[in-house]
This record gives C-alpha cells, sequence and structure tokens, in this order.
C-alpha cells in the first residue's frame, strides 16, 4: 500500500492561490447578481406599474370620454345652461416626448399660437402627469384642419370633438345659473376621488356650483389600438385584440328644472337698463318659488366658463360695483321697507293700536337730541296706517323709543330676517339684526339707548338682502307663511324623464293677529294707491299693488341734509320698493335694490311697477318667450354619449 504523500511547499502556495482566486471570482458574481436583481425591483417593482402603462399604451389607448353636462332650465322648459359642441387639442406626454423635436414644437406653436410661455407650462405639466394634458380648448375648424394634415409630424398630438358649455341669456342672471371653470391643480387632490380628472370642469357659481352632483354625469372609456406614435391602427385590427369592449358610453349629466322665469328676467333686464348696480328678486308668495335672482353688473358665463381673456378679468376686478357679487343675497341697510318689521311690533305688544296717533312736527325729541324726519315741516298727527303710506319716521321712533331693540330683534327673526334663508346658491348672507348684547360687543361705545332709533328705520347696523325682504313680504302677502326659496323645480334624465320633484316647504309662520295683518296690509295698499303715498305717483291703473319704499342713507347726514345729486356717487342712498300683486289674489313678490340711485319712491318704485305690469302683461310676455327660445336655439343642444357621435354631429354642421 503506497504511504499517503503531502504537497511539497510550492504546491500548497498554487493551491491557496487558487482558493483566493476563486472568493474573488464568488464576490464579483454575487455582486453582479445583487445589482440585476436590484434593476429588476426597481423595473418591475418601483416602476414597473409606469412602464406597464407605457407599453401597454404602444398597443391599446384607453381613452376617457366626458360625460354631456345636465342642462339647466327655466320653470316653462326654455334652455340658460347647455351645451355645444367644440373641438380640445390633448397632448399623450409619454409618446411626444419620446418623439419630440424642435419641428414639432414649431408647428404646434404655428398652428394653435402658443407663445413660449405657454410651451414651458406645457413641458412642465407633461414630466408631472402621465394622463392626458390640454394643449388648447375650443380651437377652429381652420386649425383642426392644419392638425390633421400634418398629423404624422405631430405624434402625441389628438384633436376631440368635446361638448362646452354655453349659456343662451350671456350676462342675463348670470349669478343664480353660475358658471363652470377647469378643476385646479390642488382642488383635483379633494375631487379625484370622485371621478374627476386633470381637464375636468366643476361648477363654480349659482346652480351649477349647488348642483355639481347632479350635473356632471359619469364617464365612459373609448379603448383604441394603436402604434408607437399614437396613430390610431385599422378596425378589424381593433376588433382583434379588444373585441366587444371598446366603447363604454359615458352616462350624460340629469338636467336641471329650475323655478326661474326667463320671460321675466328678460322683463327686469330692460326695466334695470338705466341703472349702475342692483338687484331685483322675484317670488310667488303661494309657493315661495324663486321666479328671478337677478344682480347688476352681471358677467358673461360664456366666458368664464372658456379660457378667460385678461381684458374680461382686469374689467371685473376694477369695477366698484363688483360684477361676480350676487346681490341679491347680500345684505345692505333695507331703509323703511323694514317698518314692517317694527308695524307688527307695536300692535303685536299692544303699544300701538289701529286709532292711536303721533304727532310727527319734522323731529323727535330724544333727551337732548332731535332725530329728523325725512319730511322736514312733518307729518302733523299720523296713525299706523297714515305713518306708512308716507312713511313718517317720527311714528316708528316712538315705536322704538317705547319697544327697544332687543323686542324689535325678536320680531325681526320672526320675519326670517337675522338668519339664512335656505337658499342653496351662492352663499347667501344672514344679514345682521343687531340686539343690546351686539353693540356690547362690537359697537366701540356700547349699547346707547339711540341705537333703538337708528336700527326701526333699517339703518344703523341693521342688514337685510333682497331675497330676505321679498320672503318676508311674501309672508305678508300670503297670510304668514315663511317659505323655504324654491329655485329648482324637479330633475329629469337626458331622455326627459322625471327623476326627483322639490315641493314646497314652510319653515315658519309668523305669529301674528289676524286683524293686525289685515292692517298693514290695507297700509302697504295705501302707499301705492292712495294720495300721499310714497309710490302713488307710480300707480299702475288696472293692478292693485301693494308695497313699501325705501331709502337708505349710506353715510351720516350731518348737520345739512344734502342733495343725493350733490354726493359723491358711492355716498349716495340706496333706493328699496317692495310690492306684491294683485292685492287680493298675489302671485307675485318683486323687491328691487338699486345700488346708490337716490330714493325708492323715485327710483326704485318705477323700476318694480314697470317689471308688475309687463309681467302680468301676457302679450308681451308671450312675446319675451319667443326671444328666450330663439336664444336657446342658438347653440345645438348636445345630449351625446360617445366622442363618436359627438364627431358625427360636428362633421354634418360643417357640410
Amino acid at each position: 500500500m503506497a504511504a499517503f504523500e503531502l504537497p511539497k511547499r510550492g504546491q500548497r502556495g498554487e493551491i491557496a492561490e487558487y482558493e483566493g482566486r476563486h472568493v474573488w471570482m464568488m464576490l464579483f458574481c454575487m455582486l453582479a447578481f445583487v445589482v440585476l436583481l436590484g434593476r429588476l425591483w426597481q423595473l418591475q417593482i418601483a416602476q414597473g406599474e409606469e412602464y406597464h402603462q407605457a407599453s401597454t399604451e404602444n398597443i391599446i389607448r384607453q381613452i376617457e370620454i366626458r360625460p354631456a353636462r345636465g342642462r339647466i332650465l327655466d320653470r316653462k322648459g326654455a334652455v340658460l345652461a347647455d351645451n355645444r359642441p367644440s373641438f380640445d387639442v390633448y397632448m399623450v406626454p409619454h409618446i411626444y416626448l419620446r418623439h419630440r423635436s424642435d419641428e414639432t414644437v414649431d408647428l404646434l406653436k404655428e398652428y394653435l399660437n402658443l407663445s413660449s410661455s405657454e410651451i414651458t407650462r406645457l413641458d412642465r405639466n407633461m414630466r408631472t402627469n402621465l394622463g392626458e394634458v390640454v394643449v388648447r380648448r375650443d380651437v377652429t375648424r381652420a386649425q383642426v384642419a392644419m392638425l390633421e394634415e400634418d398629423k404624422l409630424r405631430l405624434p402625441g398630438i389628438e384633436v376631440r370633438a368635446t361638448a362646452h358649455r354655453y349659456y343662451p341669456l350671456n350676462t342675463v342672471s348670470s349669478h343664480s345659473i353660475g358658471f363652470v371653470g377647469e378643476v385646479g391643480s390642488e382642488e383635483l387632490r379633494d375631487v379625484e376621488k370622485f371621478g374627476y380628472r386633470a381637464g375636468d370642469f366643476i361648477g363654480r357659481m349659482g346652480l351649477e356650483r349647488a348642483f355639481e352632483e347632479v350635473l356632471h354625469g359619469s364617464p365612459g372609456i373609448d379603448r383604441r389600438v394603436v402604434d408607437a406614435r399614437g396613430n390610431q391602427q385599422g378596425e378589424a385590427q381593433t376588433r382583434f385584440l379588444i373585441g366587444d369592449y371598446q366603447l363604454v358610453k359615458p352616462i350624460p349629466g340629469r338636467d336641471v328644472v329650475s323655478t326661474l322665469d326667463a320671460d321675466l328676467t328678460l322683463i327686469i333686464e330692460e326695466a334695470m337698463r338705466s341703472y349702475a348696480a342692483g338687484a331685483v328678486v322675484a317670488l310667488d308668495p303661494r309657493d315661495g318659488s324663486v321666479l328671478a335672482l337677478y344682480s347688476k353688473p352681471g358677467f358673461n358665463p360664456n366666458a368664464w366658463s372658456g379660457r378667460l381673456s385678461s381684458i374680461e378679468k382686469s374689467r371685473s376686478d376694477n369695477d366698484p360695483f363688483r360684477p361676480m357679487l350676487d346681490k341679491t343675497v347680500s345684505a345692505y341697510f333695507p331703509g323703511s321697507i323694514y317698518k314692517i318689521v317694527a308695524s307688527i311690533a307695536a300692535l303685536g305688544e299692544g303699544l300701538m293700536g289701529a286709532g292711536d296717533r303721533v304727532h310727527c312736527p319734522g323731529y323727535y325729541q330724544f333727551g337732548g337730541r332731535r332725530f329728523r324726519c325725512w319730511k322736514r315741516g312733518g307729518h302733523g298727527s299720523v296713525n299706523l296706517e297714515k305713518a306708512m303710506q308716507e312713511s313718517c319716521d317720527v311714528y316708528y321712533y316712538k315705536v322704538a323709543d317705547l319697544m327697544g331693540m332687543d323686542k324689535l330683534s325678536e320680531y325681526a327673526h320672526k320675519f326670517g330676517f337675522g338668519e339664512r334663508a335656505g337658499l342653496p346658491v351662492n352663499n347667501e348672507s344672514a344679514g345682521r339684526i343687531p340686539t343690546r348684547e351686539w353693540h356690547r360687543k362690537n359697537s366701540s361705545e356700547g349699547y346707547q339707548r339711540g341705537f333703538d332709533l337708528n336700527t326701526v328705520l333699517g339703518q344703523g347696523d341693521t342688514l337685510v338682502s333682497p331675497l330676505q325682504a321679498a320672503i318676508a313680504y311674501a309672508a305678508i302677502a300670503n297670510g304668514g307663511d315663511i317659505f323655504y326659496p324654491r329655485i329648482v323645480k324637479e330633475l329629469r334624465n337626458a331622455e326627459g324623464e322625471l327623476l326627483f320633484e322639490f315641493v314646497p316647504r314652510v319653515r315658519k309662520r309668523v305669529d301674528m293677529k289676524p286683524e293686525h295683518l289685515k292692517l298693514l296690509q290695507k297700509s302697504l295698499k295705501k302707499v301705492v294707491h292712495e294720495e300721499g303715498g310714497t309710490a302713488y305717483r307710480v300707480r299702475l291703473a288696472d293692478i292693485e299693488v301693494g308695497g313699501k319704499t325705501g331709502t337708505a342713507q349710506v353715510a351720516k347726514i350731518g348737520v345739512v341734509r344734502m342733495a343725493n345729486a350733490d354726493k359723491q356717487m358711492m355716498l349716495r342712498d340706496h333706493a328699496w320698493f317692495a310690492a306684491y300683486a294683485p292685492f287680493n289674489a298675489p302671485e307675485l313678490v318683486v323687491v328691487v335694490f338699486l345700488e346708490h340711485a337716490g330714493h325708492g319712491g323715485a327710483e326704485a318704485a318705477p323700476v318694480a311697477m314697470r317689471i308688475i305690469e309687463d309681467y302680468f302683461n301676457r302679450d308681451r310676455v308671450s312675446a319675451l318667450g319667443v326671444k328666450v327660445g330663439e336664444e336657446a336655439m342658438v347653440a345645438p343642444q348636445v345630449r351625446l354619449s360617445s366622442a363618436a357621435e359627438l364627431e358625427a354631429q360636428t362633421s354634418q354642421e360643417a357640410d
């Protein structure tokens, strides 16, 4: 048996050197394997969704189809907000960036009139958005033709037929109807969970905002087979790869049928033509339906719903009468139309009876101070009827002196003043009905008894909106019911089927004796139809009206009373008139507020009377109805559910 021999010294060194090299080789292989695994993790896990989407979209493009927004109609079916066909240009970032060249940028700038800043904005949006980016909205047919002709040199650029919002009446009733605007990047984080995407539009004001969930609809999907440059492939290849799952139609938004009366709104527009600013509210006192919410100056919702020009924006921002403010739900000093509160309060508390009289020498002595009546020579001996008819301030100074501010506030709240009426649009103001406690907290000198005498006339710190005034006068007209203002009548689907009906709702009832209400109503009729009444000169021959004028000072009178014509525009009085008609069976309540226009009897009352007269003139209303219908037909209705259908309609119109 041969003896085992140990390796010689030289051989042992060779073995050790071999083992060392083997270790280094193993470490190198392991390191390479770890790097490979890391890269695979990055591609498959960390960026897997991104690359999967990019690779899939080289074959199948999934395009979201925006639904047609529901229409807004008036009570008779006239269209107040509709959709019109248009063309928008979109960019698919991953295709565009892969094939982008200087030529592509130059063509876009030339065809779409893009500035360098707009190109920079697009670049920024593309690198932060894996979805589509809107390049330009509402392009002309000539621009569409140029883009389609050079389609092969514009990879990732697509033109799509879409529906854009259209408002037939332009500025008329713009605040109550509202407008839509594109969802902002920060806003998108909040609404994305509700199905909104970049480029979608959302209601910004009025009914458009209040009923956004109803009007918006649900998007559909159009799946297309495309090549690496985004060019759509043939129908056969599409059917082979996708089958019957190519198109999921969107669900159009629901139609909102409002209680608004477009005919009446046009009557108001004509009656307000001579005045720069103000508001008119018209209600049906029988059920609280809102017939008109008119605020002036208005704005053009067609401009605000698209790409707003800098000129339009600057004009709005610099207008001292604030076109974007809805004056129908904003609060102002109400002046003498507020005297209905003190009248019912005095009767209800037993402070004044129907026959009780107060002598008016032209002022009311309160301690060491004289509170003046608007009529310098005074009204003589007046009871409630005459005080209301001639708007005697001294009578109401006496009531305030006897009653105090807190009791007056209690009755004001009964009529709905000092609280929101419940209108769902435009963030209505609650107004302000001051109390002693309010003055202790908010007035620099605390509560002073003289404040009562200012408050009773709707001055001092009293603030009331035209809507609140209309609801209060509707309660006088209907016998005491305070309704929730009903601005929407019903909801319907795109086929016209009734989905939901909004019924009238009484919020509360004014607690007053029938004989007190009858006395107040009689007094309001005398304001208009008996000589000496502050609206007597503008009475109507064939329609009996009950109403009250109001002139609200916006600055202190001073020692010498100054005529409105001599004051600076923004220091002139506000003019009010609140009325209902026909007197014996009221169907219409109208409140006119004219900002810095002067006296209520001379300015606001004639406007209200013209509105009432034209409203009950059926021939004129019918003629205006034809005008509304013609305006509504200027833009074709878009009730289509797919991009293909919209493109087909647009092509027919072009022919």
